[in-house]
C-alpha cells in the first residue's frame, strides 16, 4: 500500500477549530522533542543524545499543548520518520488532518541516510501532488552556523534548497541551547509563532489538495440556517401577527 493512500491529503473533520494542530517531523536526532520544548517554554518532551545509534527517545505519537491568544496550540512529536508508515496513532490521527506540519532539518552534519531524511517526509505526507503552502522547516542547532547565515548553509544544501523553492516553505532557525526565557530564547520563540501565523493566515483548511471538507459543511450549515429563519421570521410576520 502506498503512503499516499495510507495519508491522504484530504482532510475529514478537525476535532476542534479552537484547536491549532501543528505535527513535528524529523530524524532521530535532529531536536524535534528540544525544538517543542523551546516553543512552549517548558521541558515536557523527553530528550537525549542517541543519534550515533539511530534510536529514538520518542517512541510513540505524544501531544503537547499550550495556550495562545483565544486558542490552543498542540504540538504532536514523533518517533523516528522511518516507523510512521506502521504507526497506528499517527495514521488515525493524520485522518483529522493538521493545520501546520514542521520539519525538523538539523545544522549540525549528520551521517547521511537512502531515502534522505526530506524524501522520507514527502514519501509519508505523499507530497507528490501537493499544492498548499503548510509547511514550515525549522532548522536546529542554529549554533553551529558560527559565521555562516542560514541563506549560506541553504545555498550550499541542494536538497533542502530544492525542497524549499519545489513546495515554497518557510525557514526558521532554532537555537537548542538558549536558555527558554532569555531573551534569545523568547526572540526566536515570537519569531516562530510569527511564522506559524503567517501559515495560518494562508491556509483556512488542514493539510489538504482539496477545499476543506469542514469548512464546506459549516458554510452550507450557516446559509441553510439563515434561510430557514428567515423563513420562520416570513411566516410568523404574515400568519401570526
Amino acid at each position: 500500500m502506498s503512503s499516499k493512500e495510507r495519508f491522504p491529503l484530504e482532510s475529514t473533520e478537525m476535532s476542534d477549530p479552537c484547536i491549532t494542530r501543528v505535527l513535528v517531523l524529523g530524524g532521530t536526532g535532529h531536536g524535534k522533542s528540544s525544538f517543542i520544548n523551546a516553543m512552549i517554554g517548558e521541558d515536557k518532551c523527553t530528550v537525549g543524545v542517541t543519534w550515533a545509534a539511530d534510536k529514538s527517545i520518542t517512541t510513540d505519537v505524544e501531544e503537547f499543548s499550550i495556550t495562545r491568544g483565544d486558542g490552543t496550540i498542540t504540538f504532536f512529536d514523533t518517533p523516528a520518520l522511518k516507523t510512521l508508515s506502521d504507526n497506528n496513532k499517527f495514521r488515525q490521527l493524520y485522518k483529522n488532518g493538521f493545520n501546520a506540519v514542521v520539519i525538523i532539518y538539523s545544522i549540525k552534519p549528520f551521517t547521511q541516510t537512502r531515502p534522505s531524511l526530506l524524501q522520507q517526509v514527502e514519501n509519508v505526507l505523499a507530497l507528490k501532488d501537493y499544492t498548499g503552502s503548510n509547511l514550515l522547516v525549522a532548522l536546529t542547532f542554529a549554533d553551529f552556523l558560527e559565521d555562516a547565515t542560514v541563506e549560506e548553509f541553504v545555498n550550499t544544501n541542494k536538497e533542502l534548497k530544492d525542497f524549499q523553492q519545489k513546495y515554497g516553505v518557510n525557514l526558521v532557525a532554532i537555537c537548542n541551547t538558549f536558555e527558554k526565557y532569555s531573551q534569545e530564547g523568547i526572540g526566536q520563540r515570537n519569531t516562530f509563532f510569527n511564522r506559524l501565523d503567517a501559515i495560518l493566515r494562508q491556509n483556512d483548511q488542514p493539510l489538504s489538495k482539496k477545499p476543506c471538507v469542514v469548512g464546506i459543511k459549516c458554510k452550507i450549515g450557516i446559509i441553510v440556517t439563515s434561510v430557514i429563519v428567515i423563513g420562520i421570521s416570513i411566516f410568523l410576520y404574515f400568519y401570526v401577527f
